[in-house]
């Protein structure tokens, strides 16, 4: 294809919240870590280079055989709290990886980047900045 020469009316989203379809006999729970595996939405789970999806709007469970057969909304930008050992204000502006779908951690070794931490209001707690990881 070569480059236009007029202007497009190119579709476009927001961005802000997407939508994939769910693993076959999956659920994704609202407020949790998702990943994508083969393309479709499931629980975030520690390995190495997986694809964060984001952190899922809504509950959704796919009780068919069917990959795909629904579809969740995931948030790709904002600032979820999520639990992280030991957290401490120091710990501010550090990278976490995903450990499972609601708990983080500073250590990368065969884990995904899932975010940077932001804000830290207790010991067992972090506030995750998403934006750039999904």
């Amino acid at each position: 294809m070569t480059a236009t020469t007029i202007s497009l009316d190119t579709p476009r989203r927001e961005g802000i919240v997407v939508d994939h379809g769910v693993s076959a006999s999956s659920t994704v729970l609202k407020g949790t870590l998702v990943q994508l595996a083969s393309g479709y939405a499931e629980d975030m789970t520690k390995a190495a280079s997986l694809i964060f999806a984001g952190v899922a709007y809504e509950q959704i469970q796919n009780s068919t055989a069917t990959d795909g057969a629904v579809r969740v909304k995931v948030y790709r930008e904002g600032i979820f709290e999520f639990v992280l050992a030991s957290a401490a204000v120091t710990d501010i502006g550090a990278v976490v990886y995903a450990l499972d779908n609601q708990t983080v951690t500073k250590t990368s070794t065969n884990a995904t980047a899932v975010g940077k931490i932001v804000a830290v209001e207790n010991t067992n707690k972090a506030f995750i900045d998403i934006r750039g990881y999904c």
